[in-house]
């Protein structure tokens, strides 16, 4: 559990680095002042409410795509398991045929 928290900690430290670079890149034009003057504020709020909104979506659309793409690969699983049970079945039809074959 330790290894999940350390993991989503990076990713959101990630993310939040992303955000930082692209909206000061895009944003601050001026880096003599202490202070970042209204349009500038302005700039960085709709950065990152873009930013996050995105990334969001983006999220969303992932957990969509990886739960339709496990659900896909749990049902070809099952599908395979089941055919070789029937294949395992057959087999072992096939063997005690062969003994009663023998014995008589």
């Amino acid at each position: 559990m330790e290894d999940h928290a350390v993991r989503n900690f990076k990713d959101f430290l990630l993310l939040y680095n992303q955000l930082t670079e692209r909206c000061f890149k895009k944003c601050v034009d001026q880096i003599q002042r202490r202070e970042l003057d209204q349009n500038e504020v302005a700039c960085v709020e709709n950065c990152s409410t873009k930013f996050i909104k995105y990334n969001n979506k983006l999220m969303g659309n992932f957990v969509v795509s990886q739960t339709a793409l496990v659900n896909k690969r749990t049902k070809e699983m099952e599908e395979e398991q089941k055919k070789l049970l029937e294949e395992q079945k057959m087999a072992e039809i096939n063997t005690e045929n062969s003994i009663d074959s023998v014995a008589y």
